[in-house]
């Protein structure tokens, strides 16, 4: 009777589907990443609840405002997040092969207008774990010539580089340290 009680309580209610953002990235419970930027909320929200407390998550924020926008969706999705703001001159604050995965959010499409993204990006490569990937969660504009981001991973030594999908005005890009780096 409390099997059937609980079906008739969960008709028309399917399981929480997660951003469309966040399902791209294919991050998984207990794994390491690292977003770049912090413009969409929904994006690091999801990313940060899918790894857990078996898992870490980190931001390197452009400024304050970024810095400040990870650190409350930490607390409101009850995830520690490492928060470090970036600036150019300035030492990279994570260490080698720290993190599975890499998550630029690009998603108010700014990163190809910042002087240090190649640095940027080489940085992240070194970042990365043998074997780990990065993702690239792009806005596509249609008023602006586009920021080629697969020249710019490419460039920074991801291999192989690929467009994995164009959706609802974004594109996703991913990108693999090689196992030998």
């Amino acid at each position: 009777m409390l099997f059937l009680l609980r079906m008739l309580m969960r008709r028309g209610r399917g399981p929480a589907m997660d951003p469309l953002q966040v399902s791209m990235t294919g991050v998984r419970m207990g794994e390491r990443f690292l977003q770049i930027g912090c413009d969409d909320r929904s994006l690091l929200s999801g990313l940060a609840a899918k790894v857990g407390l078996s898992g870490t998550a980190a931001v390197a924020a452009f400024n304050d405002e970024q810095a400040r926008r990870a650190a409350s969706i930490g607390v409101k999705v009850g995830a520690l997040i490492e928060v470090q703001e970036i600036e150019e001159g300035r030492p990279w604050p994570f260490g080698d092969a720290q993190f599975d995965m890499v998550v630029v959010d690009d998603t108010v499409g700014g990163f190809g207008d910042l002087d240090q993204s190649a640095a940027i990006l080489r940085n992240a490569l070194s970042s990365l774990r043998p074997g780990g990937r990065i993702e690239v969660v792009a806005r596509l504009k249609s008023d602006a010539p586009s920021y080629n981001h697969l020249q710019e991973l490419t460039e920074a030594g991801f291999k192989p580089v690929r467009v994995l999908a164009e959706k609802d005005g974004l594109r996703f890009l991913e990108g693999l340290r090689g196992n030998n780096e």
